[in-house]
């Protein structure tokens, strides 16, 4: 009797091998540095989309280069590409990193309001923002630091908490703002709210 022998092949596609590389994200006016790992007797031709500057690298067919992402008002989507000559003369395919540039964020608080003592607070503060949100701020109210996630518009009223009078006037500014992908930005202005206290009135007293 004879032995059977089954022989099977498989076959790979390369494809099943390879990841998708993600997206890169900057905040625009940054300056950032990107490289491919080096291989010996190699040439390098980098193409870098309109919104960045290369600093680096690009001129001189390096593995590596240092990009400047130009500063933008809106969310603008970006690429850097790559191709490698070897040293026989043989270029490779293309390889492209999608980059997300983000615009660098500003908030602004403004708003004043007049509140007798024991109120329990008041609406009338407003953040404008700029950028793309989401939003992060931070803000003081005067004593402690209060931060609030996840803005999704502009403005943004803040909600305080119950103040009290003294002191007689409160001032709130902020601290700090960010987008989503960590850029942080400038903050400005003042918001003033007044309370009132209460009203005392003596005895009556006859001259």
């Amino acid at each position: 009797m004879k032995n059977l022998v089954i022989v099977v092949f498989f076959v790979f596609s390369l494809s099943a091998f390879s990841q998708d590389v993600p997206a890169d994200t900057v905040c625009a006016g940054s300056v950032e540095y990107y490289k491919v790992i080096k291989t010996e007797g190699s040439t390098y031709t980098w193409e870098i989309s309109e919104g960045g500057k290369a600093l680096y690298g690009v001129d001189i067919k390096s593995d590596s280069v240092e990009v400047e992402w130009t500063n933008t008002e809106t969310l603008s989507e970006e690429t850097i590409k790559v191709v490698e000559t070897n040293k026989y003369g043989r270029s490779g395919d293309p390889v492209t990193l999608k980059v997300y540039k983000y615009p660098v964020p500003t908030a602004v608080i403004s708003g004043s309001d007049t509140l007798f003592d024991g109120n329990t607070g008041t609406d009338k503060i407003a953040v404008a923002l700029t950028g793309t949100a989401p939003w992060d701020i931070t803000y003081n109210d005067g004593k402690t630091d209060i931060e609030i996630t996840g803005i999704d518009k502009s403005p943004f009223n803040i909600e305080t908490r119950s103040l009290s009078n003294p002191p007689e006037q409160h001032k709130f500014t902020l601290v700090s703002v960010k987008n989503k992908s960590g850029c942080v930005g400038n903050v400005s202005g003042v918001a003033e709210i007044v309370v009132s206290p209460p009203i005392k009135t003596s005895k009556i007293f006859h001259k």
